[in-house]
């Protein structure tokens, strides 16, 4: 296998496994074909339209679910540097807020808005998955169910990191820091959980995907 060959396989992993088991040789071919003699890598464009290509096959549901999974993990290691902050817990607001002081107030606002946008993301991201995996076909509840728990794992992890903010007290803070990280590993734990989830065979309408989602064509 040449070069070129590995890193396009590389770049086809974008693409779900169903995908690539039914489209994965003819994409190479046209990618080599496309490409100078030689060459090692492809262009950006080629690796553009492949990456762009990936996530249209993907759909809404899996970039909502990694949305929803990147927000989780950002919150741990967000409360992973409070918690290692000097003077984080001492004189904490009331109601308790997950913040050190002196904080720049732009990574509060941020911190806000994301707390906001999982919120509001997880009651559609629910139902998003129900409908991707055809929830109502008795076949596909297995799928289902364990959608509906990874769904509640991820509420319950971040249950878990907002009890342990309101917690930060100075005699604990190690452990906590140690506690946040494992959320973060779990949190991408959950994300790969998902992923293979939601790998199930694709709709009917999603199986069609322009052939000038790779280069360009």
């Amino acid at each position: 296998m040449s070069a070129l060959e590995r890193h396009c396989g590389w770049l086809l992993r974008a693409y779900p496994a169903w995908y690539r088991r039914e489209r994965a040789g003819e994409m190479l071919g046209t990618l080599m074909e496309a490409s100078p003699p030689g060459a090692r890598w492809l262009s950006f464009r080629d690796a553009r339209a492949l990456a762009i290509g990936g996530l249209r096959v993907r759909g809404w549901t899996w970039l909502l679910s990694m949305l929803w999974v990147v927000i989780g993990a950002g919150g741990a290691i967000y409360a992973t540097v409070a918690f290692s902050h000097p003077g984080y817990g001492e004189g904490l607001l009331i109601p308790p807020t997950l913040q050190w002081p002196g904080e720049p107030q732009v990574i509060n606002a941020v911190g806000v808005i994301a707390e906001a946008a999982w919120l509001l993301l997880s009651g559609p991201l629910l139902v998003a998955g129900f409908v991707r995996l055809r929830g109502w076909r008795p076949r596909n509840w297995l799928r289902v169910a364990g959608w509906a728990v990874s769904w509640v794992a991820g509420l319950a992890l971040m249950i878990q990191a907002a009890e342990w903010a309101a917690a930060g007290e100075d005699g604990t803070r190690g452990v906590l820091r140690v506690g946040e990280m494992a959320i973060c590993a779990a949190w991408l734990m959950l994300g790969a959980v998902m992923t293979w989830i939601l790998a199930a065979p694709a709709p009917p309408g999603a199986r069609c995907v322009p052939d000038k989602t790779v280069t360009g064509v």
